[in-house]
């Protein structure tokens, strides 16, 4: 029986899965969860988060945990790493990825320009009247949240610079190697990947990752590996 991974198609959260997956061959069925009404699956993640995988009736929600229960299952190529500095090292970028790019994201994405992409992304199931209502309201919800943590309160000169500064630590890491922890993909290239690619549907995030060849190279490789 494969497993169901029920996801918000944009979602970084779920792109990290689905490459997990991917990469260490397992076939999944799609679930997508629509964006309204909400609490529809609340019998499968019942704090209405997303993804989660139903492992044939075992049911994992929260993307770190589901790669972990993929190195139970399917041990190669391991993406947790044994090496225990190596382990600290890769866990430590994912979680920067996921709790620090991944306001990156929520803010830029609320910007005007890239508004319509972002909306076009999260309501692609939805047609009519709903979508057009929807989003009218998405990036102004958008904003209050990336205000509520902070970074949304930076001009936009401001917050592109800072993502400038973290793109140059990634090229400046991955200048000379293939992979940012060890010698081989870890969970680490799939979370740092997975913001990279909701960043590039940005404009500013695009020419950012564009002007950086090692950044550009890796991403290719993990494209490789992973979709």
């Amino acid at each position: 029986m494969k497993p169901v991974l029920y996801q918000y198609w944009i979602s970084p959260y779920c792109d990290k899965v689905r490459r997990a997956m991917t990469l260490k061959g397992i076939a999944w069925d799609i679930v997508e969860i629509p964006v309204l009404p909400p609490g529809k699956f609340k019998h499968i993640s019942p704090t209405g988060k997303f993804p989660a995988v139903d492992f044939g009736g075992t049911i994992i929600v929260d993307s770190t945990d589901i790669i972990r229960h993929l190195d139970k299952i399917a041990p190669e190529p391991r993406l947790i790493p044994a090496d225990p500095r190596d382990r600290a090292d890769a866990l430590i970028l994912e979680d920067w990825a996921d709790e620090s790019l991944y306001f990156f994201d929520l803010t830029m994405r609320s910007w005007p320009q890239n508004a319509a992409s972002f909306v076009d992304d999260l309501l692609h199931m939805e047609t009519g009247l709903k979508k057009s209502i929807m989003g009218r309201f998405i990036p102004g919800a958008l904003a209050k949240v990336a205000k509520t943590q902070g970074l949304g309160r930076k001009s936009e000169t401001q917050v592109t610079a800072e993502l400038a500064r973290h793109y140059d630590g990634l090229d400046a890491k991955l200048t000379g190697r293939n992979w940012l922890v060890g010698d081989s993909i870890s969970i680490a290239d799939i979370a740092v990947r997975a913001m990279v690619f909701v960043l590039d549907r940005t404009i500013e995030g695009k020419a950012l990752h564009d002007a950086r060849p090692a950044l550009a190279a890796w991403a290719d490789r993990v494209d490789a590996a992973t979709l």
